[in-house]
């Protein structure tokens, strides 16, 4: 596929969505989204294959008692759009401007899109949403998913003295995801620990490249 306006080739537009239920034992999902009831979710979880089959390498390759749990992959423009609105009114609620919510919300959300060269990074299939298990439960990582604070970058905690023995652990599980998700070729996402993407247009600008994959409907 090839955008007229700025010559960009998308080299695998043509790589389809999979499933990732049932793909290994080592994986967990929880399609939070689907759960919340949100417009356009699925309970199951779909990436493009070749970023699924990274996805289950990685996980295989985790130590004896963990897991990945793949909280959000693919997702479809109705679901990017209401989390985009969503996030807008609660901006608003918080007392944010309208000045400063335009200026801020694409750190937080992307603003949903069907252009199929400058999509939002879930819409192309590129991108997971993503965390550790253990037997018992979620590995601490120093905050939820979709926390909207500062605390929810990857490197809050770096750099930092006087951390409490929570906040070393949540550091050092930040630093064992980020490890082995860019040991695989993701690219991850500053302000959400939680995000990691290949193919899309966030990693093809850390490896300066061109985008593997644009937006994508599921049929």
């Amino acid at each position: 596929m090839k955008n007229e306006t700025d010559g960009t080739v998308l080299r695998r537009q043509d790589e389809p969505l999979v499933s990732l239920t049932g793909v290994s034992p080592k994986i967990k999902i929880y399609p939070s989204y689907y759960l919340q009831k949100m417009p356009g979710t699925s309970q199951d979880l779909f990436l493009r294959e070749e970023v699924a089959r990274k996805i289950v390498q990685t996980a295989e390759q985790l130590p004896d008692g963990l897991f990945l749990v793949l909280i959000d992959g693919w997702r479809s423009f109705e679901t990017q759009r209401f989390i985009y609105e969503r996030t807008i009114r609660q901006f608003r609620a918080a007392g944010y401007s309208e000045n400063r919510i335009q200026k801020e919300i694409t750190d937080f959300v992307a603003c949903p899109s069907k252009d199929p060269v400058r999509p939002a990074p879930h819409y192309s299939g590129g991108a997971i949403d993503l965390t550790l298990a253990d037997d018992h439960d979620w590995i601490d990582m120093g905050t939820g998913f979709d926390d909207f604070t500062e605390r929810a970058h990857l490197d809050f905690f770096e750099g930092k003295t006087g951390l409490s023995d929570l906040e070393r652990l949540a550091r050092d599980h930040r630093r064992f995801l980020r490890d082995r998700m860019e040991g695989a070729g993701f690219t991850h996402y500053p302000t959400e620990w939680w995000h990691y993407s290949y193919g899309d247009r966030a990693w093809a600008r850390e490896h300066q490249t061109i985008p593997l994959y644009g937006g994508i409907e599921r049929t």
